[in-house]
């Protein structure tokens, strides 16, 4: 595997240093943009070691999400109200724990993609410190008056008992309904303050201090796992409250 191969960067973060390389590029979209600027680099009078040069890069990228407005609201938001554990987010469930839970008890993610699939639902990239995953949001949750106008890149979601779909072993996402949102922080919002966060209430978020093993996913009936897009309705997405 290559240096470059599996670390989590930012397309705009390789765009910028493509532009500053060679104006008259196009930074190829999907991991292709990777290798194309790993290699615009050896070009560069100063080039970096291509493992130094992708680690700086991963390191812009996680400093920006995890240092962005959105993300210390949730930080403050969970730490003032104990939505978990002594309000730590040490105790916040990490998206990696996907590959063992059936649900995850809490999460706060940033969005990173977002796709509408033209049935009423949409395909979103979720990533924590953790991992990045893809997630399936039901229609209701993008209609809905509160959560709905908010949700886009950059957003940070708090979510509770979140259902993970797993296809294959390699493979997982989550299945977001209306139930499981806790909050939504939109991504331009300003700096948090302690005043700020004590004006909202805080939300009920269901006590579940352990996540369901995958291990029990061959007890759960079809009413328990996520839908795809096509037959997210009524009849067969989890009821919402």
């Amino acid at each position: 595997m290559e240096a470059w191969q599996g670390r989590d960067v930012e397309h705009n973060d390789l765009q910028s240093f493509l532009e500053k390389c060679n104006s008259n590029e196009t930074l190829i979209p999907g991991p292709a943009g990777n290798v194309q600027v790993a290699m615009l680099n050896r070009l560069t009078d100063e080039p970096q070691s291509t493992q130094e040069f992708i680690n700086n890069i991963a390191k812009a990228t996680y400093e920006r999400d995890f240092n962005s407005n959105p993300w210390l609201w949730a930080e403050m938001f969970i730490k003032h109200h104990g939505l978990v554990e002594h309000g730590n987010m040490d105790n916040v469930t990490k998206l990696e724990c996907g590959k063992s839970m059936l649900r995850l008890p809490f999460v706060a993610c940033i969005v990173k993609q977002c796709n509408p699939n033209g049935l009423g639902d949409m395909k979103i990239s979720v990533k924590d410190p953790s991992a990045t995953v893809s997630a399936s949001v039901h229609k209701k949750v993008l209609l809905h008056p509160e959560f709905g106008p908010e949700i886009g890149v950059g957003v940070v979601l708090l979510l509770q008992r979140v259902v993970v779909f797993m296809p294959n072993r390699r493979t997982y996402y989550l299945n977001i309904t209306v139930r499981n949102v806790v909050k939504v922080f939109k991504a331009d919002i300003g700096p948090p303050t302690e005043e700020l966060v004590k004006a909202f209430s805080k939300p009920h978020v269901a006590c579940e201090p352990c996540g369901e093993s995958n291990k029990e996913k061959q007890d759960v009936g079809p009413s328990e796992m996520p839908t795809t897009s096509a037959s997210n309705n009524a009849d067969t997405a989890p009821m919402e409250e």
